[in-house]
């Protein structure tokens, strides 16, 4: 675990410019550096591409993540539906590279409004050229059979790892898998290399076993890119206290999440959302809370359908995927900010959420895989 004391010394976090407490709500988001940890804007990327559609990102999507304030990304696709086969491709290696393969095209299309992130000041870059910064993950290490495998989609871009979705794969027990094991040999190994290649690993979907053993076998920070508080909302995809501080004790972040489901039983809205932020904060502090929308514009549909995952006798619904009311599409983050600032927080701890902590997490990360 890379505690401070403990495997190296706590990630640095950027210093947020000054900010006149009397900026208005406005103009705090707009000059924050907005960062969304996890996306999955992707799924229609692949999908629309597959048809022969082009500049998918700069005509459908950029114009809801300028509103919206974005300046960086994370998509991270999901190579694997639980037991249902991917829509587009036949393995999970073939699909995590089509979708690598599609960012990078769009981004050759879109060179003006796009740029890829490789390197944490590159999402900095990235805004100062008036540019969206890509990142580039994976949802669940299916298609990574061999550590050369990792290397090489590292060599293509891939910067983040979600290390499983609900199921159990190579690498170790998602949270639906009801053994609670934790990683495997070769999962242990997949954490070292990750470490050394600077990739930055993510524990959302983790089971318990699985996240206390990365903590463990990690050497840098780790992140929950899209998971809230259980104690406001006992949904298992959510972090109990007791990890919410184990990963914050590793210099690591948790992204609050505005997929209903997690934020609420009933009726989410943006305020359940700044309750999941009040009670984190709370918890581990202002440095170690960022966002992850797990927004799926686009491709709503294909995650419906996938959601056998939970067994063929679960109920659930298959019309729609409802996000908090109020934050509902990324023209609306800045609801969030103005919310944080009713809510009495401060502005430099808002900057941090918003971006800054994301950005000092990656930066701890590559300067891990230096060392």
């Amino acid at each position: 675990m890379c505690a401070s004391g403990q495997g190296g010394s706590p990630p640095r976090i950027y210093a947020a410019q000054s900010v006149n407490p009397m900026t208005s709500p406005t103009r705090l988001h707009d000059e924050s550096l907005v960062i969304d940890a996890h996306s999955d804007v992707h799924l229609d990327l692949i999908r629309s591409r597959a048809a022969g559609e082009r500049r998918v990102f700069e005509e459908r999507h950029v114009p809801g993540w300028r509103a919206g304030g974005v300046d960086g990304i994370v998509l991270s696709t999901i190579p694997k539906f639980g037991p249902d086969p991917y829509p587009y491709r036949t393995s999970p290696a073939e699909n995590l590279l089509y979708m690598l393969d599609c960012v990078h095209q769009e981004i050759s299309e879109s060179p003006d409004q796009l740029q890829l992130v490789l390197e944490p000041d590159d999402f900095r870059k990235a805004r100062a050229d008036g540019k969206i910064g890509i990142m580039l993950g994976c949802e669940g290490a299916e298609p990574i059979a061999d550590l050369s495998h990792l290397r090489s989609y590292h060599r293509l871009g891939l910067r983040a790892l979600t290390l499983t979705w609900h199921q159990r794969n190579a690498v170790g027990d998602g949270v639906s898998e009801p053994s609670g094991s934790g990683l495997s040999h070769f999962g242990r190994a997949v954490v070292e290399e990750s470490n050394r290649l600077g990739i930055v690993l993510d524990v959302s979907h983790a089971g318990a076993a699985t996240l206390r053993d990365t903590l463990e076998m990690s050497s840098v920070p780790v992140i929950a890119s899209h998971s809230n508080a259980r104690a406001l909302c006992d949904h298992e995809r959510n972090l109990a206290d007791d990890e919410l501080r184990a990963i914050a004790s590793s210099g690591g972040l948790i992204g609050v999440t505005l997929l209903g489901r997690f934020v609420a039983p009933e009726t989410p809205t943006i305020h359940h959302v700044l309750d999941h932020i009040d009670h984190m904060v709370r918890v581990v502090g202002w440095e170690h809370v960022a966002f992850g929308t797990d927004y799926t514009t686009g491709g709503a549909d294909l995650v419906i359908g996938s959601r056998r995952v939970a067994g063929p006798n679960q109920p659930v619904d298959h019309t729609t995927i409802p996000y908090a009311a109020g934050l509902e599409t990324y023209a609306e983050l800045p609801a969030l900010t103005h919310g944080m600032l009713d809510r009495g927080h401060d502005h430099q701890a808002v900057r941090r959420l918003l971006g800054e902590n994301f950005v000092s997490l990656f930066e701890a990360v590559v300067a891990g895989s230096a060392g």
